[in-house]
């Protein structure tokens, strides 16, 4: 099991310490469609490397078999050395996956929520891992052993779960080295001033020295430059990919459309107007109204899903791919069904009906 499965207690039990505390503060941190979406994404991403497990894991695997070293699981420098190597790579892939739009639409779930709290921590693009692994396969080729390097690369995704908060201020000297909720916060700004800035994972030294620094100063508005505009996880995913492809199909020539994938996000083709990418200091948090019986479903049948997902993931390793692809397929049911019930859409309850027969299936095969 791993360690991020291990730890999803810790993450909701410090959850409720940041809801207390912002009560005790007046402050209400959490909106609960938001914190849905949140954890629905969260656990895609986890299914998701979970379901392709081999596709992510084998790559490196490969490369460690033609590796520089041997090097040796026991020795603490080793530890020290892959630690700052992991969070190297993490600063390279993180910058990147903001610098070029196939990888951003992978990454930008992650920005989409307008809250910013521990429950955004979770909040995942669910294929982004195809992409981030690419950047840890020197490590395999320099020596590290495979499961070394799963337990310094969940350590260094464990460290990035405090900053997402709002209640913690200023750190005093940390703030030079470490990342902190501050530096963290201006990353999730769509202001333009924060944008792409502080990409570092544990250390900020990296953004300091490659030029990607920016301390928080002015009020911070989160979310993306373009609103998503959903709570419906599947829908959210789907949205950037969903964007690109509308915007190649109507880009003119054909090097264009495929140049757009790996251009930058704020480039546009030739023949297509930009749009104004002012984002407003007070831009309104888009919401939902829904009645008590729809919140009181969502929230009973999202935390029932939730916790099915957790014993999927406890037995995953002693499960057959046709049951993971099969568990994948589901989940991926789950989120549009009750996406779509939050909302209120038409086809939400039949979506809904097809799962929930298909659930004492899904349960039996774990």
């Amino acid at each position: 099991m791993s360690l991020i499965t291990l730890s999803i207690p810790l993450f909701f039990l410090l959850m409720g310490v940041e809801w207390l505390c912002g009560r005790l503060q007046g402050r209400r941190v959490f909106r609960g469609p938001d914190v849905f979406a949140n954890l629905a994404l969260g656990a895609a991403q986890t299914v998701f490397g979970t379901v392709a497990v081999g596709l992510l894991a084998g790559a490196y695997v490969t490369l460690y078999q033609y590796r520089l070293l041997d090097i040796s699981t026991s020795s603490a420098l080793a530890w020290v050395v892959l630690m700052l190597g992991v969070d190297f790579c993490y600063y390279w892939f993180h910058r990147a996956s903001h610098r070029m739009n196939l990888t951003w639409a992978a990454h930008a779930p992650h920005h989409q929520s307008e809250d910013y709290n521990l429950a955004v921590a979770l909040r995942q693009g669910p294929v982004q891992p195809l992409f981030s692994r690419v950047f840890y396969l020197p490590l395999a080729f320099l020596g590290f052993p495979p499961a070394m390097f799963a337990t310094a690369a969940a350590l260094n995704t464990l460290y990035q779960f405090w900053v997402h908060t709002e209640l913690i201020g200023r750190l005093g000297p940390l703030e030079w080295v470490l990342v902190t909720p501050s530096h963290h916060r201006v990353h999730h700004a769509c202001n333009g001033r924060y944008l792409d800035k502080n990409h570092g994972g544990i250390l900020i030294i990296w953004d300091r020295l490659f030029g990607t620094f920016e301390p928080e100063a002015e009020r911070v508005t989160y979310g993306t430059v373009k609103p998503v505009r959903t709570f419906n996880p599947l829908s959210a995913a789907l949205a950037p990919f969903r964007e690109l492809a509308a915007l190649s199909w109507k880009t003119p020539r054909l090097w264009n459309k495929l140049e757009l994938w790996f251009r930058p996000p704020e480039w546009y083709p030739p023949g297509v107007d930009a749009p104004t990418a002012e984002v407003a200091p007070e831009r309104p948090r888009f919401d939902v109204r829904t009645s008590r019986r729809v919140a009181l479903y969502v929230g009973t049948v999202g935390v029932l899903t939730l916790l099915v997902t957790v014993l999927f993931l406890v037995r995953s390793s002693s499960l057959s791919q046709p049951v993971r692809l099969a568990f994948g397929g589901w989940f991926i049911l789950s989120m549009g069904g009750l996406g779509g019930v939050l909302e209120g859409k038409r086809w939400a309850p039949l979506v809904e009906a097809v799962r929930l027969a298909a659930a004492p299936l899904v349960i039996v095969a774990l």
